[in-house]
């Protein structure tokens, strides 16, 4: 009786520890956070953690990206009566990126100009995100501003995915985009200077949600100053600024 009932005890206290054991097993394993944030307070910290930058404005000027400052010329080939002035002026513009706080969260921001350029210049000018993995579902946010609305000189920002594979080549001229092939959102595409769908005066946030993304991929996510027409001496373009980045992994 004795034997019966410690065979019994064993077998219910192996039954336990294999059901132990199994739930353990299987246990869904915790996925991986992927997001990313990026606030710019530093560019070359920025571009230390993978940031990329590729100015391919045709012709080139003398700015990439930079850190955010407050200073834009007003003239970018305007005609002079526009100002007021009789004879081309650069000068610091107060109504622009100016304030206490002139970055939309941290210390500052990154932005470019319409020098990126070279007189009057078709501006392409890109601002790639270190390479994410990305899915359905994934959020990207981030702020971002021009110097004025009704703006003297329109701007345009174009955000695009590497739909190919995980570089950050856009190809070598102005037109081109390379793997960037997907657009996630065109912010002022028709050059407006003011009014629905030109190109925020104060720090903007916008949201995209990744979609037709089924299976997690490794790609990146490029920031296009696009304006045809600009450059110092060209009719669109003065400068932009970009903050805070968040790549939310969901």
């Amino acid at each position: 009786m004795k034997n019966t009932f410690t065979l019994s005890m064993l077998f219910v206290a192996t039954m336990a520890l294999l059901a132990i054991s199994c739930a353990k097993e299987s246990k869904a394993p915790v996925p991986i956070d992927y997001s990313l944030s990026e606030e710019f307070d530093t560019v070359s910290n920025a571009l230390a953690k993978g940031w990329v930058i590729a100015n391919n404005t045709k012709p080139i000027g003398t700015m990439g990206w930079v850190q955010g400052y407050f200073y834009v010329s007003l003239y970018h080939g305007l005609a002079l009566d526009k100002l007021g002035l009789g004879y081309p002026s650069n000068y610091a513009y107060g109504g622009g990126f100016s304030g206490n706080n002139p970055a939309a969260s941290g210390t500052d921001f990154i932005m470019t100009t319409s020098d990126c350029g070279y007189s009057v210049a078709n501006c392409s000018n890109w601002l790639i995100s270190p390479v994410l993995t990305v899915k359905t579902g994934d959020v990207v946010n981030f702020y971002t501003r021009t110097y004025g609305n009704p703006a003297l000189a329109a701007d345009r920002l174009e955000v695009r995915m590497n739909d190919v594979n995980g570089t950050a080549d856009v190809g070598r001229d102005s037109n081109s985009v390379g793997g960037f092939t997907k657009v996630l959102v065109d912010i002022n595409s028709r050059l407006l200077l003011s009014g629905a769908g030109s190109y925020p005066a104060q720090w903007t946030k916008f949201t995209v949600k990744i979609s037709d993304v089924p299976v997690a991929k490794k790609t990146r996510i490029g920031f296009r100053y696009y304006v045809p027409g600009g450059g110092p001496q060209g009719p669109n373009g003065l400068g932009i600024g970009i903050d805070k980045f968040i790549f939310s992994s969901n």
